[in-house]
């Protein structure tokens, strides 16, 4: 995004309403800055009101994401459901054939999609993922920060879900990788993906509290 878009944007993200000579910077001529407030116009970033320029729906969701000063986009952790189901002795695992844990094992998880329920995404991914579905429960929420030596790979809140009542057809494969059932203590050390262990310890010893945990782990550490 241009630099003089983003200046409009950043000053329409600090008002309720703005004209036209409020948003152009002094010294800029008038065509240019017409053109750039026609195209955020045109993008659906803003709306003209009455005698002035307000944030669109669009504009307000990318003033929710961009950083008050620079008003460039912030990274941040990305959001997922987890889903751990057990059968006897052994869990749903998910192999992943995608980066960053390409080939590590852990429980089934993903992304969270924009005006979801957390619920209906834990649902949506476990059948996704497996083909099974069940009747999910609510656990808690980790909060897994990975690094690979000194450098950040990972980083997601996940809502931590487990289940029962299981039925459906275990999948074959799946795009990104392929669930089945087995022991975590059968998993090589180095192929477990971190942080499963310690959600697997937290779910024993928090068999019905709700429980909030923060791990900042290292794919070269123990998981």
């Amino acid at each position: 995004m241009h630099e003089i878009q983003k200046e409009i944007l950043k000053k329409l993200s600090n008002t309720k309403k703005a004209r036209y000579s409020e948003l152009k910077r002094k010294g800029l001529e008038g065509n240019v800055f017409s053109y750039h407030l026609k195209s955020l116009i045109k993008e659906n970033y803003i709306s003209q009101k009455d005698t002035g320029y307000v944030l669109s729906p669009k504009g307000k969701h990318l003033a929710d994401r961009v950083s008050s000063i620079n008003f460039n986009e912030r990274m941040q952790p990305k959001i997922v459901t987890m889903v751990v189901l057990k059968n006897n002795d052994k869990y749903l695992l998910y192999k992943r054939k995608k980066q960053p844990f390409f080939d590590y094992v852990g429980f089934p998880y993903g992304k969270i999609h924009l005006d979801e329920r957390i619920n209906d995404a834990a649902s949506r991914e476990l059948t996704e993922k497996s083909g099974l579905k069940a009747q999910l429960k609510y656990r808690g929420h980790v909060h897994l920060t990975v690094h690979d030596e000194t450098e950040l790979i990972s980083s997601m809140i996940c809502y931590v879900f487990t289940g029962d009542k299981v039925t459906g057809e275990l999948l074959k494969e799946f795009p990104s990788g392929e669930c089945y059932w087995g022991k975590l203590d059968d998993v090589v050390k180095n192929r477990l993906q971190p942080g499963a262990m310690k959600i697997q310890k937290l779910l024993e010893k928090n068999p019905k509290e709700i429980f909030f945990e923060e791990y900042f782990l290292n794919t070269s550490e123990e998981v």
